[in-house]
């Protein structure tokens, strides 16, 4: 996966799998939303700058099976946290799990 790092410090950070349901883009900020989960999915948004996301959002479509690198972090303003996850990273999952053969 090809993905955005500013520097060699930080070489692990977080992964999920999901399905594209979302994208928008903006002027200067722009989210995808991946549905994650099995039997109680539920939505992810993560956020990207336009710059960035214009070098890697282009290759997935909504519907599209993806994997997404991203990292974490929360704001406090007025005496609440906001919490937000920054987009690094977007490829298409080629996974495809194995069926069981009945013999």
């Amino acid at each position: 996966m090809e993905f955005l790092n500013k520097n060699d410090r930080q070489q692990y950070f977080n992964n999920i799998r999901g399905i594209l349901i979302e994208k928008n883009e903006g002027k200067i900020y722009c989210s995808l939303t991946i549905n994650v989960g099995h039997e109680n999915p539920r939505p992810v948004n993560l956020s990207i700058k336009k710059l960035e996301y214009d070098k890697i959002a282009p290759n997935v479509n909504i519907g599209d099976k993806v994997i997404v690198r991203f990292y974490l972090t929360s704001t406090k303003t007025n005496d609440r946290w906001y919490t937000f996850a920054n987009l690094l990273g977007v490829d298409k999952d080629l996974y495809v799990p194995k069926q069981p053969q009945n013999e």
